[in-house]
């Protein structure tokens, strides 16, 4: 990946050397080509679950990436078949950035069906160039056994070996 470098401004009778044009184009170029991004599909042996009323991580090593960004917006994706647990009990998703929720008090989507696909798709704008953390969060509302949310994996339970997809993208 290479660094975006802020376009020169040319005085009239300037040299231009090699390295001024590999740096305002070509490396400029290859950097809007190839933005910073990550993005992890899961095929795990087992699906997740939680019973946390508070949000947690997911997974706090598989669905937890560091970029280093140019400053700009990010996107951040995510998709995936999650069970509520049933009997009215639901589950949020959301995203934290270096440490923060994105969204409010509960979160970014909501569920409370027994099984449904989640999917949002969030543009998180104002950051400043560096590393940024981006983590995949989720909540239960009152779950206790046997109702306790999941998140299917691509472990083949229950007849679901589908596998969620959570990725970001620096878009600017």
């Amino acid at each position: 990946m290479s660094e975006w470098t802020t376009p020169k401004t040319w005085a009239i009778g300037e040299l231009v050397r090699a390295s001024d044009l590999n740096a305002q184009l070509r490396d400029n170029l290859s950097a809007l080509k190839d933005p910073p991004g990550a993005h992890y599909t899961l095929d795990e042996t087992a699906d997740y679950q939680t019973t946390s009323t508070a949000f947690v991580d997911v997974d706090s090593t598989k669905l937890s990436f560091t970029l280093s960004t140019n400053g700009g917006d990010v996107l951040v994706h995510f998709d995936g078949t999650l069970t509520s647990g049933g009997n009215g009990i639901g589950v949020a998703l959301d995203v934290a950035v270096d440490g923060a929720r994105v969204g409010g008090d509960d979160g970014l989507v909501v569920m409370y069906s027994s099984t449904s696909v989640m999917s949002f798709t969030r543009l998180v704008s104002g950051l400043s160039a560096g590393e940024h953390t981006f983590v995949l969060q989720w909540r239960a509302f009152n779950a206790a056994a046997p109702y306790i949310p999941k998140m299917y994996a691509g472990a083949g339970t229950s007849g679901y070996d589908v596998h969620p997809q959570f990725w970001v993208r620096e878009v600017s």
